[in-house]
């Protein structure tokens, strides 16, 4: 059995999207594990992990939702597990994990120095269960070489085996693999895959949109996988917003109060993906039944306009289980860039 530890310089820098490329790259029998869920929704009262959904349906798991995290709180797993009792529990979930499989994929949180006072980090990880350590990193040249060099310095210092490292999202493989590679090595740390940016993969859905804002549909729901590539809030009138050049952008989502009935009729034409309804406002029924056979959806959340398009725009874009479209680029594109075997 061989398992890997995921982890990454910074956070968003696609350790989900790498963990599923070597899960696809392989024709082992793989399970997951993501101890810290920190991207939880509710489904049927059940509280569970979007990363670990992807997982399971994608690897067609048979696994249970709760066996993939031990906790989604930070005070609440530090209430429940002491030093050695969450390396017990550690213990325990990867023994669960692999029974019948050829490993266990565990992805850890946002970044390497995450859930490091609670036992979650990579290097706690690894030294309770044995498993090397794969670093993701993006970002630009020189940024990439100094966060591996902090982050290699500290797992050396505490004995903690890396595997290799995967550099992510880069805006020129040529330029990572002519300057950067031969730097990131000199470090010690073998470069075990150089993946291009793929702007299809920061693409998400209304689903999931509506899920991390806990809205309510109240209208066009057939429409909640619509994709959504531009944000654009509701401020002005109608009239002065139908002359915005952003305003006829296709696959854009609506902010805008539930009470701009003349912004949500406007916004009610093709190339709108949906539309937030800020401050629990529902519009008329008119509007509703339109909306419907538009399937466009119309998501009533109870916080302002302001609010909601800041969330909105903090949102990470991650990979779900319905975003074949995805899950294809990475088969296509991502696969073939890692030089991973397990």
């Amino acid at each position: 059995m061989k398992n890997i530890i995921i982890s990454s310089t910074e956070k968003d820098a696609g350790k989900t999207t790498i963990g599923l490329g070597i899960a696809l790259s392989t024709d082992r029998s793989l399970n997951y594990f993501k101890p810290f869920g920190d991207r939880p929704i509710y489904k049927k009262k059940r509280l569970i992990d979007y990363d670990a959904k992807l997982f399971k349906n994608v690897l067609n798991l048979d696994t249970d939702y709760e066996k993939f995290c031990i906790g989604f709180d930070h005070s609440k797993i530090k209430y429940a597990y002491d030093e050695t009792t969450i390396g017990d529990k550690i213990k325990e979930s990867v023994e669960e994990l692999s029974k019948g499989r050829d490993g266990v994929i565990i992805e850890t949180g946002e970044h390497w120095g995450f859930g490091s006072s609670i036992g979650l980090d990579p290097m706690s990880l690894s030294s309770v269960i044995d498993s090397e350590v794969l670093l993701v990193s993006s970002g630009t040249g020189t940024d990439v070489v100094d966060k591996l060099t902090t982050a290699s310095r500290y797992f050396e210092k505490n004995g903690t085996e890396v595997r290799g490292v995967v550099l992510n999202k880069a805006e020129s493989v040529e330029e990572m693999e002519d300057f950067v590679v031969s730097e990131v090595e000199s470090l010690g740390l073998d470069v075990l895959g150089v993946v291009p940016e793929i702007s299809s993969l920061d693409l998400t859905r209304m689903r999931f949109i509506n899920d991390m804002l806990f809205g309510k549909v109240v209208a066009g729901e057939d429409g909640l996988d619509n994709i959504v590539e531009n944000v654009l809030v509701g401020a002005l009138s109608a009239d002065e917003m139908v002359r915005n050049p952003a305003f006829q952008e296709k696959r854009k989502l609506m902010v805008t109060g539930g009470d701009r009935t003349d912004v949500v009729l406007a916004s009610l034409e093709e190339g709108t993906s949906g539309i937030i309804l800020t401050n629990d406002i529902i519009p008329p029924s008119n509007i509703i039944s339109r909306a419907d056979r538009a399937n466009i959806p119309l998501i009533s959340v109870p916080i302002d306009t302001y609010e909601a398009a800041k969330r909105i725009e903090a949102m990470e874009t991650i990979t779900t289980i319905e975003d074949d479209f995805k899950i294809d680029k990475i088969r296509e594109e991502v696969c073939p860039r890692l030089n991973i075997e397990l």
